[in-house]
């Protein structure tokens, strides 16, 4: 016999999904009598015992749902917020945001204080994993796909067509006669990026370029200073590319940068392409041809799923993926004949 059972595990022995196991607990939502029947066994014969904290949560939560994010500085993360919390403040709920700069264990530590403030909901934007030891909570994914996504069939999950969204900015690219078009992206290694990078490889297959990867440059960070050196360095080895397409604005930038120090013109030069479309891109010089996002559907959908959980109007399981569209401007402008 085990010596402790969850609630994940008395899902797999009752062949149920833990949402169901939950409300049979919790008696509310809908269930067969013969699934509620089945589940009460497998509770009685292990001894199982609700996590009192979690069901406090569940009758004396606030109105107050928690925002982890992973750099509050980034434009694009930045903006993802405001909506959220303006969507939020619609259906009477206020936010506290949590700024985790990427580091694991921080984020495991706002998710603890989150719980401790009895938040009535966690929506995690670009968070690093699923956390799975968060029973009876609402819980929503937003903008990037956790380590652990596959397989989780009652996740929600809001996401930009990451892949697309590459496709598109290096197949313009091509579009506008570039030979070499290399690729920069930052070192970390999550989901959106590589989406993003077989979205290029996609493009250059269709093109009939093999890949090359000696153009494929590597940032240190996600900054336009990191991306300025990085560029910097392909350039002084003597690298030729007519085309770069970046994986952000703020790559995009730094790209730029390093292109203007040694007097390389865009777009006559060389052409670019960020991805996010934040404000700033518009107003680049030049400005940036650069992948949208719809981060005002995303908030909006991902508030009313958030909503939707905290009521029990759903178990979970949504999946959407947000198109993307390219916007082009002077960086990527037709070169003169």
């Amino acid at each position: 016999m085990e010596k402790k059972i969850t609630i994940k595990r008395i899902a797999e022995l009752a062949g149920v999904s833990v949402a169901t196991v939950s409300r049979v607990i919790n008696q509310n939502g809908r269930y067969s009598a013969e699934t509620e029947s089945k589940v009460r066994e497998i509770i009685e014969t292990y001894h199982y015992v609700p996590n009192l904290p979690a069901k406090e949560l569940k009758t004396r939560r606030t109105d107050v749902v928690g925002i982890i994010v992973p750099d509050i500085l980034s434009r694009h993360f930045a903006g993802l917020v405001l909506e959220i919390q303006m969507e939020m403040f619609k259906y009477s709920y206020s936010t506290l945001i949590c700024n985790t700069n990427e580091d694991e264990r921080l984020e495991k530590r706002h998710v603890d204080t989150l719980l401790a403030h009895q938040v009535s909901g966690i929506l995690f934007i670009s968070g690093s994993r699923i956390h799975t030891e968060i029973e009876d909570m609402p819980v929503a994914y937003l903008d990037r796909r956790p380590e652990g996504y596959e397989g989780q069939k009652e996740i929600v999950l809001i996401e930009s067509d990451n892949e697309s969204g590459g496709y598109q900015a290096a197949g313009k690219l091509v579009e506008r006669g570039c030979r070499r078009i290399a690729v920069l992206r930052d070192k970390g290694n999550d989901w959106n990026k590589e989406a993003r990078y077989r979205g290029y490889c996609r493009a250059m297959a269709e093109a009939g370029r093999p890949l090359d990867m000696e153009l494929a440059f590597y940032a240190d960070s996600v900054s336009a200073e990191a991306s300025r050196k990085a560029v910097g360095r392909a350039l002084e080895a003597g690298i030729f590319f007519d085309g770069i397409m970046c994986t952000t604005d703020e790559l995009a930038a730094g790209a730029v940068m390093a292109l203007r120090e040694r007097g390389r013109k865009v777009p006559e030069d060389v052409m670019v392409t960020g991805f996010d479309d934040t404000p700033l891109a518009a107003i680049y010089e030049p400005a940036l041809t650069s992948v949208h996002q719809d981060v005002k559907q995303m908030a909006g959908i991902a508030a009313k799923e958030m909503l939707e959980l905290i009521e029990g109007k759903t178990a979970g399981g949504c999946h959407r993926v947000i198109p993307v569209r390219l916007t082009e401007r002077e960086s990527t402008e037709k070169r003169r004949e």
